[in-house]
């Protein structure tokens, strides 16, 4: 039996904006996670693909007592509300997308948008270090 994969992709290099792109990894750990405990979260792993290949705004400096990480930002088309319950995304959130600073995804969660740019969340001036990229398309 071979063992779990992890489910990787290729994303923004958020050091090289510019350059090359670079492998983000979904660990296998959390598909299953997910999958067992948290269905709505599982089928918005679409939403997770989506705005790590369509991103509109990345930070860094995601945790406050460990250094470095990544969050990605941006709005996917529909998402699921229940397990069998999709809806257009709404407008007055952001989909966001947080990754260690090795590229893989812990966490990826809807919040509600900055007063001051909509593909920003609310209060991300204190939250992380800077924004260090944005989409201009």
């Amino acid at each position: 039996m071979s063992p779990p994969n992890n489910y990787s992709m290729q994303i923004i290099n958020p050091r090289d904006p510019d350059g090359p792109k670079i492998e983000a990894v979904i660990p296998h750990r959390l598909i299953l996670n997910y999958y067992k405990y948290h269905p709505v979260r599982y089928e918005n792993f679409r939403a997770v693909k989506h705005v790590l290949e369509n991103p509109k705004r990345i930070f860094c400096g995601v945790r406050r007592f460990n250094e470095g990480g990544w969050c990605f930002t941006g709005r996917p088309t529909m998402w699921h509300i229940r397990e069998d319950v999709q809806e257009t995304f709404p407008a007055e959130l952001i989909f966001a997308v947080f990754l260690n600073p090795r590229f893989y995804v812990f966490e990826a969660r809807a919040e509600r948008i900055a007063v001051d740019d909509n593909y920003s969340p609310d209060d991300w001036r204190d939250r992380f270090t800077t924004l260090i990229w944005k989409s201009i398309s």
